[in-house]
């Protein structure tokens, strides 16, 4: 003999309504999600306030920079060149001759740009022992949070010995003092990083163009919650007395930038969820054991209907 089919025998409960058998698995099932919820708040985690996720940012050279050279004669000697015609009316005999190229490189293909090289070449400046620069970026993010800025790259760089060119290659990275609320366009800082840029460019207007000092501008670029910064951990500088002085900077673009947001109402609900869920299962699964003990044994009053009993049939 084999066995061909296998029919289930069962023996059913049946209780009025709002008795002890009837709130039974209604009260398993909120205790459960009661027991669950408490877990989960209580060891940490459950309402996740900020989040991290990887992106490559989108950056382009504005062709907006500032540039000081300090030369060996002592303070008050120092050379500077701005993309800002208020500026560079402002310094004066100061004024030094800068040549500017630049280029951007796409090197995967991807629609984003990777590299971008600077080159600046002064004309009779002398003999410099030190540069700073300020290089100003169309800055945005995609992805869990979109942005929007003007960002800044600060390079410098000072040396006992008077050199002929320096050469930086970093890093632009963000760096950020909160987290980047998610669910909207953020453009608060989707403006010029240079103070005096914002009341416009007119040759010879000089009332705002005195905010050039180097502490100005980065006090208020620091202020600000998102920004970016070169890291560049090893500049070459190049000694050698020469009328002529070439500063060079290479900003790589990271493909893994690490965002820090504010999750919106919808993502928080469903971490929290999934966590909860897990935890519920556990105790919804020790109950309908107990459950087993409390109608088998005959713990609360339920008439039970078992399929062995002998069913009458009407012909």
């Amino acid at each position: 003999m084999v066995q061909v089919y296998v029919e289930p025998i069962s023996r059913r409960h049946y209780a009025p309504y709002f008795s002890v058998a009837f709130l039974y698995r209604p009260f398993c099932i909120i205790a459960s999600l009661i027991i669950a919820f408490s877990i989960a708040l209580t060891s940490g985690g459950l309402w996740v306030k900020t989040h991290t996720y990887v992106t490559q940012p989108s950056v382009r050279f504005k062709y907006d920079m500032l540039l000081v050279f300090e030369t060996t004669n002592g303070p008050g000697t120092e050379r500077v060149w701005s993309t800002f015609d208020s500026v560079n009316y402002l310094m004066g005999n100061k004024l030094a001759p800068v040549d500017i190229s630049a280029s951007e490189q796409d090197v995967n293909s991807d629609g984003k740009v990777d590299l971008i090289d600077i080159k600046a070449v002064v004309r009779g400046v002398g003999d410099v022992n030190g540069v700073k620069a300020l290089l100003a970026f169309d800055y945005s993010l995609g992805g869990r949070v979109d942005l929007v800025m003007n960002s800044m790259a600060y390079a410098a760089h000072s040396s006992p010995l008077a050199g002929s060119g320096l050469y930086v290659d970093g890093y632009l990275r963000l760096d950020q003092r909160d987290a980047i609320p998610a669910g909207f366009t953020r453009h608060d800082y989707n403006y010029s990083v240079f103070p005096f840029a914002e009341h416009g460019e007119a040759k010879g207007d000089t009332r705002h163009a005195s905010t050039l000092r180097l502490p100005v501008v980065l006090n208020q670029y620091n202020f600000r919650n998102e920004s970016t910064y070169l890291d560049a951990k090893t500049p070459v500088w190049e000694s050698g007395n020469s009328p002529d002085f070439t500063f060079q900077a290479r900003v790589r673009i990271p493909t893994s930038q690490q965002v820090l947001y504010r999750p919106t109402t919808l993502e928080i609900w469903k971490f929290a969820w999934v966590q909860i869920l897990a935890i519920y299962i556990i105790f919804w699964w020790i109950f309908t054991k107990f459950e087993y003990v409390v109608f088998h044994h005959r713990i609360v009053d339920t008439r039970v209907v078992s399929d062995l009993q002998a069913k009458s049939h009407r012909f």
